[in-house]
């Protein structure tokens, strides 16, 4: 489903919206290619959840840091 998405440049996201990445460790430790980027998932950081079972998008982070305790400034 993801790969039928539309395409846009960075330039094209508003500043501000929640994006969510995934990206894999680069050379340096400071950086990291990024594999896939979403714009558009307030919604899904936002939804409720349904029935007893939380909302959880394990394993990713939605905090700034990362498994690997990265710098949370961009």
């Amino acid at each position: 489903m993801v790969s039928r998405l539309p395409q846009v440049t960075l330039a094209d996201l508003p500043k501000g919206e929640a994006i969510i990445c995934v990206a894999t460790g680069g050379v340096a430790s400071e950086e990291v290619t990024a594999i896939t980027l979403l714009g558009g998932v307030e919604p899904l950081l936002t939804a409720s959840p349904r029935g007893s079972q939380a909302f959880t998008l394990s394993p990713w982070s939605i905090g700034g840091g990362g498994a690997e305790g990265a710098d949370s400034n961009p």
